[in-house]
């Protein structure tokens, strides 16, 4: 994935971005992961996040997570 990929978050966000008020507010409630890989526009490193949530896959959140 490129520097220039944009990965949207479900609501139509660009992943770590731009900020989702549903995201934000879904990131406190269970849900099953939806993983990606992400590469923000302020580093070259690839993160991890979910599509769904845009936070890091954790087993607090996800549950499922691994």
């Amino acid at each position: 994935m490129s520097a220039a990929a944009r990965v949207l978050c479900t609501h139509g966000y660009v992943l770590m971005q731009d900020s989702c008020p549903c995201c934000d507010a879904e990131s406190e409630t269970p849900h099953k992961a939806d993983p990606v890989k992400v590469v923000p526009s302020w580093t070259k490193r690839v993160h991890t996040r979910c599509r769904r949530c845009a936070q890091i896959p954790s087993h607090r959140i996800h549950g499922d997570a691994r």
